[in-house]
């Protein structure tokens, strides 16, 4: 019992928040990425970006930009991602909405990247020159293409 009340105190004391924890495609690495941030996006079934609850996410080790689906029911679902109880430890940017190349296809994917909270704006944007975007696909299987940055 003293066990589990520590385990309760020191979740509340470090302020930890739920998290999809995601594998990157290319290199398998761990991807943490604040839930309620996502589910947001989500939140009203009239203004969904898109029906698969699909998202693009950055990995931090490999770069590499790709899709994936956070609906249980969706085929490209991988059933390994999880929800867990971490520290936020990253700034999460939740944005642009991206396009699909596709004529006629209305979906968009949020994008999701994350960098250390002391990076400047400058070093950001030489973060996003080194991503690879050759996977990203909208939940429809379409390519979509690599945006052109604008940061303030």
């Amino acid at each position: 019992m003293q066990r589990i009340l520590r385990l309760i105190i020191c979740a509340a004391v470090s302020e930890q928040i739920l998290h999809y924890e995601l594998l990157c495609k290319d290199c398998g690495a761990p991807m943490l990425l604040p839930k309620t941030m996502i589910e947001w996006l989500f939140s009203d079934p009239n203004a969904q970006p898109n029906r698969s609850h699909a998202i693009a996410a950055v990995c931090r080790r490999c770069k590499c930009v790709d899709t994936y689906y956070l609906d249980n029911n969706h085929p490209r679902h991988n059933p390994s991602y999880r929800v867990i109880y971490a520290d936020p430890i990253r700034d999460t940017m939740d944005g642009p909405m991206l396009g699909c190349s596709e004529e006629g296809c209305t979906a968009l994917v949020p994008l999701f990247a994350q960098w250390s909270p002391d990076a400047t704006t400058k070093e950001r944007k030489a973060d996003t020159e080194t991503w690879h975007w050759g996977h990203l696909q909208c939940p429809a299987g379409h390519s979509i293409a690599q945006p052109v940055w604008e940061f303030p």
